[in-house]
């Protein structure tokens, strides 16, 4: 399946890994449009002042991240107008194999999707058939 998503947010505090994750996404020709944040502060206050355009489709959020972790991002999200938060699923990508983190994500309306960092060509596979559904 080749859908190509509109808009795609990559966040997380590590350089090297948006690198990775947005080079990958890149060659995978996954997104129109790829912007990366290295905190979620960053891409909160992105959110808040959207002035009209559209949100990101699809947030690939790390949960690991120093001052606003995961966590806080989601609970933020959670309070962000319903126009922009129907808008967005959130895949979390994470080095955690916790079974808490993952019981807990998913108590999470945006949260489609778990991936365990690095991010496969079947993790994008997978992502195409949720976004098209």
């Amino acid at each position: 399946m080749s859908e190509v998503v509109d808009k795609t947010m990559l966040i997380d505090d590590s350089e090297i890994d948006l690198f990775i994750h947005r080079r990958f996404l890149e060659l995978c020709n996954f997104s129109k449009e790829l912007v990366a944040y290295k905190s979620a502060e960053s891409a909160l206050d992105w959110h808040r002042n959207l002035n009209g355009d559209a949100p990101p489709n699809i947030i690939f959020l790390d949960l690991n991240m120093p001052v606003v972790d995961g966590f806080s991002f989601l609970n933020l999200f959670a309070r962000l107008p319903e126009n922009i938060r129907d808008q967005s699923r959130i895949v979390v990508l994470t080095s955690s194999n916790s079974v808490t983190d993952r019981e807990q994500v998913f108590l999470y309306k945006n949260v489609v999707h778990m991936i365990t960092k690095p991010i496969k060509q079947s993790d994008i596979e997978a992502l195409r058939l949720l976004v098209t559904t």
